[in-house]
């Protein structure tokens, strides 16, 4: 079983960082999806589904929480303590307006792994001052996946994220171009809804993340 460091390391070193939403993918359900990913060798998850009952939620995350345990893939509960307690979600990642970090880990009565969305260097310093396990900095580019979101994240704060001792999980209307400028920026962590669980094939897709990310490395 995965320990606490073990989704962190795995959270930095890993570049694809799937997350879940059945309104984007195209009829397929989060089951279906999480399986195609698994299968595909995503070994991150986030489970983040808004309009379903607390019920469905939890069945469905439990299962797909035991999946990833099997896989050894880090799987993570977005926003809701409560689910991620009852499914004994290794993660949770959180939001500004959400429960600060000490009283996730105190509700959870154990050493989760926490993360923690940010858009400014304020709210990175504090992430990391509060004990963040790794920050999401987005939104990189204009997306459709999230409705209010805030402006794109300025180039001052795109270039602070870099100087962080904690993994920085980018997000925000990346595809298959703005993963090459990420990149060349210094960026190693991709999470992205649409862009994959919208895909006509997710494999397929994936594969051609992972031949962009090779070409990346290649040229380093």
């Amino acid at each position: 079983m995965m320990k606490h460091d073990d989704h962190v390391h795995q959270i930095r070193t890993e570049p694809i960082y799937a997350i879940l939403g059945e309104t984007f993918s195209r009829g397929r359900t989060n089951r279906q999806v999480a399986k195609a990913l698994l299968g595909a060798g995503v070994r991150i998850i986030q489970y983040r589904e808004k309009e379903k009952s607390w019920q469905e939620k939890y069945e469905e995350a439990r299962d797909i929480c035991q999946w990833c345990n099997e896989y050894g893939a880090t799987f993570i509960m977005n926003d809701s303590i409560d689910l991620a307690i009852a499914c004994e979600a290794p993660v949770i990642h959180v939001g500004q307006d959400d429960a600060p970090v000490a009283w996730v880990r105190r509700l959870a009565q154990r050493d989760i792994v926490v993360g923690v969305s940010t858009h400014t260097i304020a709210e990175m310093k504090k992430a990391v001052c509060d004990g963040a396990d790794y920050v999401g900095l987005g939104p990189m580019y204009q997306t459709t996946s999230k409705m209010d979101v805030h402006d794109i994240v300025a180039d001052v704060d795109r270039a602070y994220a870099l100087t962080l001792p904690i993994p920085v999980v980018t997000i925000g209307g990346i595809d298959l171009i703005h993963i090459r400028q990420l990149y060349t920026e210094g960026f190693r962590s991709f999470a992205m809804i649409s862009a994959l669980v919208g895909a006509t094939d997710i494999v397929e897709q994936i594969g051609a993340f992972r031949q962009v990310l090779q070409e990346k490395i290649d040229e380093c």
